[in-house]
């Protein structure tokens, strides 16, 4: 049976006729629960309050400088994902943080924003073959893109 439920979770569903809850394959899933760890901030979480990325408690630290998110980052996905993704094995996360210029048709400048490019291999336990996560999020204020 499967179990990988897909994101965002409708409630709904479990009271339509035939009770059907959308799933999708393992690997979606697991990219699914790494971002939301991605995006999750320590206690956000009511029902686990360990549960997300640490690097947020830093975010509006200005004496932070980019190499140290990027180690605080790396070091805390590696404790989330060993705690709450475990389906994959021997993570190997790398984050770079960029600059980059965006513009507006509607704004008369261009807005420089910090942008982290993410990328995490691993190994699904079920079978090893190879799982590779990749995504790009702007940073204060987060968003993805």
């Amino acid at each position: 049976m499967n179990s990988n439920y897909k994101l965002p979770f409708n409630p709904t569903s479990l009271f339509c006729e035939d009770g059907k809850i959308a799933t999708c394959r393992m690997e979606e899933s697991i990219a699914q629960n790494i971002m939301l760890l991605i995006t999750t901030r320590p206690g956000e979480n009511r029902f686990d309050p360990d549960y997300g990325n640490a690097v947020w408690d830093t975010e509006f630290e200005n004496a932070t400088s980019e190499k140290d998110w990027e180690r605080i980052f790396c070091a805390s996905m590696a404790t989330a994902i060993e705690r709450y993704e475990t389906r994959i094995c021997k993570p190997e996360i790398t984050v770079r943080v960029n600059h980059v210029e965006q513009t507006y048709d509607n704004k008369k400048f261009v807005e420089i924003k910090k942008k982290a490019v993410i990328r995490i291999k691993a190994l699904l336990k079920e079978n090893f073959e190879t799982f590779h996560f990749a995504t790009e999020i702007f940073l204060s204020p987060l968003s993805v893109d």
